[in-house]
């Protein structure tokens, strides 16, 4: 019922947490990790030291950004409340400096809003690495704070352990008996040494140390004696202990740690042909369901049926910006709060917070989170989630995901204007162990959202604005095909109501559609450039140049096979997308292939090369990708068949092999 993220310097903290758990290793455990040997149990030699994930004693994952463990802990707490826990809580601790953060604000807004069970301990020495608080602490009462959140403050001298602990006990039994969010501001603690290697190492001796007060307090009760207590000693140097005798009770321990570190030196390292381990969590096992004909699901509301299928089936819990009482500015999620009223919520305007929260929810072995972003432009600001989001199963060694799936509208459609009309492929297709999609389909839609249920890991799924209200690609199975039932059916969705799907329906991950056949070019799209090529292939059959259209689907990891297959046979490539071509996702498409077919004829399309999307639609149709641009760039590669325009000898039309 108990869970906390540390900071990366809370290490003595985790021990005696540790020990007190029964868990007598800790020391074992993160010299393995400082020696980045491959007995590391934590990450294999793959994270630094004391950025810990010890799951079975309730330490969840800690990352290099400090104050994201804030919100983690936060979701932590938002996922026991969603589970009927009362008697549950979680810590998060951090330094001083760190309360500058945004990550402070999303974590206190979030617990302040739902009432979340969470202690945020400041552990503060008045020192960021060498910041002062006047130069760095814009918080000047962390009373007056706490208060303006509605969050109760408590406060102790983090230098006397009598006061620590009854402090701490307090407040702990407060969050957890009452259900509600707790500060704790310790104060005046020492910081003897620099905080990192490129400062002073020099211990500063001229403060007071708790330890030898602590241990002065222990002989004054009777528990110790005087031989077996830390205490100053003269000496010279940096080394601290040159300046103490340990005494009985820390020489035993010192003489335990120097030999823990002769075992771990003598461990070997990782073996390097494991770098390639748990990049991605083994995807589902899942077949396509066949598909023919038209459907008359609108791309919004298969979308709908799988977050319905998704709170039913997979214990799914979502939450974002106006997607409850509003059914999401898309009509996404329209009809979901009245069949679900407590799995989906309004969440405070604030994208960090709600996809940091809900990947901390989402490390729950049994919730499955899905937060949306109301408009993909407003991601940008959860990069770091999203980054961390795609390495936390490589940096723990495959002990740790976050079963979290975060979707949200993309590309220019209109009139959005700048801030409503990116294309934010290019921005986050470069981020290893993410698996993004697009879909381009209703079905497509459908499918991939019930995978990524069945995934368990972190999943982006783009969803172009042009298709919300449109039924795109083929019909689901069992759907009407009576004229008055498909009419009743496409009222039905368009008023909100949720299509009832069936939930076995699966699209499989990293597997591509070819949308329409041909021999002459291969078109290479994703979303909504998808049905642009298809009316531009549709135009060039009318000259005679067949095409085939691939439909990534999944853009990462994309599948490369498909697009191999197809530009094996005709020779020539074309890949389009919304996003701007210029350092785009469409490069890498291209890149692969050139690398794999020498002197491949080839062009990649997308938007011009401008700063924005202008709201005036006159301004955004000369912007965007255009059926126009695929078929005239189509000519071009049809028209070369010599080495006058290119420089390299003429290569067949279809190539023999790779």
């Amino acid at each position: 019922n108990f869970a906390f993220v540390p900071h990366y310097r809370s290490s003595c903290l985790c021990s005696f947490w540790c020990e007190l758990n029964g868990h007598d290793e800790f020391l074992l455990d993160a010299l393995r990790q400082q020696f980045s040997r491959v007995t590391d149990r934590i990450s294999g030699g793959r994270q630094m030291v004391y950025h810990l994930n010890m799951p079975e004693q309730g330490i969840l994952p800690v990352q290099s950004p400090v104050g994201m463990q804030l919100s983690k802990a936060a979701g932590y707490a938002r996922g026991f409340q969603l589970k009927g826990r009362t008697d549950a809580f979680t810590l998060a601790v951090i330094g001083d400096g760190s309360t500058a953060e945004g990550d402070m604000h999303d974590a206190m807004t979030a617990m302040s809003v739902w009432q979340l069970p969470t202690i945020i301990l400041v552990t503060d020495n008045e020192v960021a690495i060498s910041t002062t608080p006047a130069e760095g602490r814009g918080i000047k009462s962390f009373k007056s704070f706490a208060e303006g959140y509605g969050i109760r403050h408590f406060t102790c001298d983090g230098r006397n352990f009598e006061e620590t602990y009854r402090t701490t006990l307090e407040a702990a039994t407060y969050c957890r008996d009452e259900q509600k969010p707790v500060l704790i501001h310790a104060h005046d603690l020492p910081r003897f040494n620099g905080h990192s290697s490129a400062a002073d190492t020099t211990f500063d001796l001229e403060q007071d140390d708790p330890l030898i007060a602590f241990g002065e307090s222990l002989v004054a009760d009777g528990i110790l004696q005087e031989d077996d207590i830390l205490k100053r000693s003269p000496g010279e140097g940096r080394d601290f202990f040159a300046h103490h005798k340990l005494g009985r009770v820390m020489q035993k321990e010192f003489d335990v740690v120097k030999s823990v570190i002769n075992q771990v030196r003598n461990e070997p390292k990782p073996d390097v042909s494991t770098i390639f381990d748990h990049v991605r969590a083994p995807f589902p096992d899942v077949t396509e369901t066949p598909a023919e004909g038209k459907t008359n699901v609108t791309y919004a509301g298969a979308i709908r049926a799988a977050i319905d299928n998704i709170f039913t089936h997979h214990n799914g819990f979502m939450w974002g910006q106006d997607v409850a009482r509003l059914g999401g500015v898309m009509t996404a999620t329209a009809g979901l709060q009245e069949r679900h009223p407590n799995r989906i919520f309004d969440a405070p305007l604030n994208e960090p917070l709600i996809v940091g929260t809900s990947c901390g929810a989402g490390l729950h072995d049994d919730l499955l989170t899905l937060p949306e972003i109301q408009f993909g432009d407003y991601s940008l600001n959860t990069l770091h989630w999203l980054v961390h989001m795609g390495n936390l199963y490589w940096s723990t060694n495959g002990r740790s995901n976050f079963a979290t799936i975060v979707r949200t509208p993309v590309d220019p459609f209109g009139g959005g204007a700048i801030y409503h009309s990116m294309s934010i492929d290019g921005y986050f297709s470069g981020i290893p162990g993410l698996v993004i999609v697009m879909p381009s389909t209703s079905l497509d839609a459908y499918g991939l959202l019930m995978t990524a249920a069945d995934y368990r890991g972190p999943v982006l799924c783009l969803e172009p604005k042009w298709m919300y209200r449109q039924a795109l690609g083929p019909a689901f199975p069992d759907e009407p095909t009576d004229a008055a039932e498909v009419k009743a059916l496409k009222m039905r969705v368009m008023r909100g109501e949720v299509p009832q799907i069936d939930p076995n329906i699966r699209v499989p991950f990293q597997s591509a559609a070819c949308r329409r056949e041909g021999d002459d070019l291969t078109i290479v799209a994703w979303g909504r450039a998808v049905w642009t090529a298809v009316r531009a292939a549709e135009e060039l059959a009318n000259d005679g140049i067949e095409c085939d259209v691939i439909d990534l689907r999944t853009l990462v990891p994309p599948d490369l096979e498909t697009v191999y297959e197809s530009v094996g046979r005709t020779g020539r490539l074309i890949v389009a997308a919304e996003d701007r071509a210029f350092a785009g996702f469409v490069r890498s498409i291209q890149g692969a292939c050139v690398e794999r077919f020498t002197g491949l004829l080839t062009r990649a399309l997308g938007q011009k090369d401008i700063p924005g999307v202008g709201q005036s639609p006159v301004l955004e149709e000369a912007t965007i990708l255009q059926a126009t641009d695929i078929s005239s760039a189509a000519r071009d590669l049809i028209s070369i068949r010599d080495t006058g325009s290119w420089g390299f000898s003429w290569m067949p039309r279809r190539y023999t092999n790779g």
